[in-house]
């Protein structure tokens, strides 16, 4: 069992993750970046490489979004992340959580 000290000292070590706030800052800003009709059907997930997936409920949308929205949600996540955090986006259908 870990000690206190232990505990504050792992949860301020995550807290200072760039990762983790980068990723954090780009789910709260998804709907924004995405507007509400598509921020409803999306979820984004960042990886440590810069590659934006983004999970789409249905296969037309997915399509859609791959064929005219690609590089303005591309700009858009890069301008509030920044173009070195975000270097790719993806689009794949599955289930939002």
């Amino acid at each position: 069992m870990d000690s206190i000290k232990d505990l504050v000292g792992k949860v301020l070590k995550e807290l200072e993750n760039p990762e983790k706030k980068s990723r954090q800052k780009l789910v709260e800003a998804w709907n924004q970046i995405a507007g509400p009709q598509i921020a409803v059907h999306t979820r984004p997930s960042l990886t440590e490489q810069g590659k934006l997936f983004v999970w789409v409920d249905t296969s037309t949308l997915a399509f859609e979004l791959n064929q005219k929205y690609r590089q303005s949600l591309l700009k858009r996540t890069q301008a509030v992340l920044g173009e070195d955090k975000v270097r790719e986006i993806y689009f794949r259908v599955g289930q939002l959580r």
